[in-house]
């Protein structure tokens, strides 16, 4: 099985919540800082396989600073998307379209699990993978949501249509700002490409359009920064 390398005190206790997914965790010998110290007890008790090793062996699976921690992992499995839908349940799915920057979608996978979204659903080509970066990026969230890969970004769009979830869909094109939108109910959100935004043909797909207010002299946002506002308004429609 192919091994996933992440490095450093949060990714690594995020990690080890999952412990099936993990096959060994390095650990620098001599730690003397008490937060490393302190997972380092958290991954002995966890039931993890684990091994001490001098730095040098740390720095052959990354050359930034680990903090004494590596989690060998092996491939994050991928949700089906028919389990993540529950009936009579309010849920709040993102659809990510052509989103290619790693970091970009670690930093959405982040986002989405502290601002309470069900599932992600990214397409089988043209999408940033979910590597060793990502899961980084995601500061081990990507172990705590649900992530779906799909043939097409509309397949998966027809299915939540099947279940009568309605798709909104994020552009700078829309007329309507996204507090004008009712966010309290079941919704899947498309957030598009960096550079191109949402497809065409996914855009005609969608049932609502909505964007970001943004002042003139900037163009748009960074596509994880309008993520998380919209997850944030969500949020604050629902609370």
């Amino acid at each position: 099985m192919p091994t996933t390398a992440i490095f450093g005190i949060n990714a690594v206790r995020e990690a080890i919540q999952n412990p099936s997914g993990v096959q060994k965790v390095l650990i620098e010998n001599d730690l003397k800082n008490p937060s490393a110290q302190k997972l380092k007890e958290e991954v002995m008790r966890s039931g993890v396989s684990y091994s001490f090793v001098p730095a040098q062996k740390l720095y052959k699976h990354t050359k930034e600073n680990h903090q004494g921690f590596v989690a060998l992992l092996g491939a994050i499995q991928f949700a089906r998307l028919e389990d993540i839908i529950e009936e009579n349940t309010q849920q709040l799915f993102l659809i990510l379209d052509g989103i290619t920057d790693v970091r970009n979608f670690g930093a959405i996978i982040r986002s989405a699990v502290g601002l309470g979204a069900n599932g992600i659903i990214i397409g089988q080509t043209g999408a940033a993978p979910l590597n060793e970066i990502a899961i980084q990026t995601s500061a081990g969230g990507a172990f705590h949501i649900p992530i779906v890969r799909v043939s097409h970004i509309k397949d998966a769009i027809y299915h939540f249509k099947s279940h009568e979830i309605p798709i909104l869909g994020c552009t700078e094109k829309a007329s309507n700002d996204i507090d004008q939108v009712d966010l309290k109910r079941s919704i899947a959100i498309v957030m598009g490409n960096e550079h191109k935004g949402i497809s065409k043909s996914v855009l005609g797909l969608c049932d609502e359009q909505f964007k970001i207010p943004i002042k003139e002299i900037l163009d748009s946002y960074n596509v994880s920064v309008a993520a998380s506002l919209v997850l944030y308004e969500a949020r604050r429609q629902n609370h």
